[in-house]
């Protein structure tokens, strides 16, 4: 008898958890590359509109990635895969930049190979890759108009009164 009381006891809080986030529509294109403090707004199924400014960290050099944290001026903080609420830029495109680096390493080994030796060549690629690999930067987050995050209320935010 106790699995059972167990087992409806999950099941209602799972409901209860899901019940509580909203889906909300952005009204404006948000990257990274915007300043922190930037005003933004979006709007849920009902119509109601959210208001928020954003906390940005750009694209640094030896292909760091971006990140933007969206701060609602409602009780309520977006879900997402970070604990924090951060959005990140994906990992595919600094992968392809530092694939493109050691490729082009490669290519410029293959291009001073006859001219200065095999041996100095060497040193022509690990120049070129370190040079491309520190210069370029990481990904930057970007969220378009009309795409959607979820939100959840934040937590403390329903026991208090005003």
């Amino acid at each position: 008898m106790w699995r059972i009381g167990f087992l409806l006891t999950c099941l209602f809080a799972s409901a209860m958890s899901e019940a509580q986030t909203a889906t909300l529509t952005l009204l404006e294109d948000l990257t990274s590359k915007l300043p922190t403090g930037t005003v933004f707004t979006a709007k849920d199924a009902t119509g109601k509109v959210y208001s928020g400014h954003l906390v940005t960290h750009p694209a640094r050099r030896l292909l760091r990635r971006g990140s933007m944290s969206l701060v609602f001026d409602e009780p309520v903080v977006p879900v997402t895969k970070d604990r924090e609420g951060v959005f990140r830029a994906g990992n595919k495109m600094r992968l392809l930049k530092l694939g493109g680096s050691l490729a082009a390493a490669k290519l410029a080994d293959d291009a001073v190979d006859g001219a200065i030796g095999a041996g100095k060549a060497r040193y022509v690629a690990v120049g070129v890759a370190a040079a491309l690999i520190i210069f370029q930067k990481g990904g930057e987050v970007k969220l378009h108009k009309g795409d959607t995050i979820d939100v959840e209320p934040k937590r403390g935010a329903a026991w208090k009164s005003d």
